[in-house]
């Protein structure tokens, strides 16, 4: 006895089981379309109709992303490498009694030139200069037609003393090491003032000690350069 046939199924019958394969039919006026099915673990939900998909957030100003190899540090942060740690904040008081010597030395001296300008107006020095130009053979020299040439070097001398005395006190003050080298060859060179006797020997003694003062251990490290870039696993003897 064969099965009867199932009768035909009408449009709106929605009771009807659903045949495998087959897609589900759009929902008819005033049915609700059933909810979209979750995503499964691990995938991203799917936008919806008319919604767009949300980009990754990008880091804000001042924010780095995320770095596998630890954070990297942000903009005007402080490395703190050690091959970059600054010197003594402080001047050492070695260096600012230095610093005063070699002040007082370069006053010295131009105190030193302005006496020998105005001793030119001396009679007694005219007359020895005229002695020495004529057991030179030079007779008709006059010391009026020099007096000018000779001013004028002492002025010269005097701006270019000064200024040189002025450029070692700063610079030394400030940890530059080659201001300490400088005024180690003038105080060296100054050795040739000490005799005779006068204004200007104070003024290279005083230079002297100065520049003695730069090189004992209580003053030589602040002239120790630091390097900005360097090995920052170095230890601290350099070995």
């Amino acid at each position: 006895m064969s099965n009867p046939p199932y009768p035909p199924s009408n449009p709106g019958d929605s009771n009807q089981p659903e045949q495998p394969g087959t897609q589900p039919a759009a929902p008819q006026y005033g049915q609700q379309s059933p909810p979209p099915a979750a995503p499964q673990y691990g995938q991203p939900a799917a936008p919806q109709y008319g919604q767009q998909s949300q980009p990754p957030a990008a880091p804000q100003y001042g924010q780095t992303g995320a770095s596998p190899y630890g954070q990297a540090p942000q903009y005007g942060q402080d490395t703190n490498w050690p091959s970059q740690q600054p010197g003594p904040a402080t001047v050492p008081q070695m260096v600012n009694i230095a610093f005063w010597l070699i002040v007082g030395a370069g006053a010295i001296w131009l105190i030193s030139i302005l006496i020998s300008m105005a001793a030119l107006n001396d009679p007694s020095f005219r007359s020895m200069f005229e002695d020495q130009m004529s057991a030179g053979g030079a007779a008709d020299v006059r010391f009026e037609d020099v007096q000018g040439f000779i001013v004028g070097v002492m002025i010269a001398l005097g701006v270019i003393g000064a200024g040189l005395y002025a450029l070692v006190a700063i610079n030394v003050r400030k940890g530059k090491n080659w201001a300490r080298i400088l005024g180690t060859v003038l105080a060296a060179l100054s050795i040739f003032a000490l005799v005779p006797l006068s204004l200007a020997t104070l003024s290279a003694l005083l230079g002297i000690v100065a520049i003695v003062l730069l090189y004992l251990p209580a003053s030589a490290p602040y002239f120790r350069k630091t390097p900005q870039f360097g090995n920052p696993y170095q230890t601290p003897s350099g070995r």
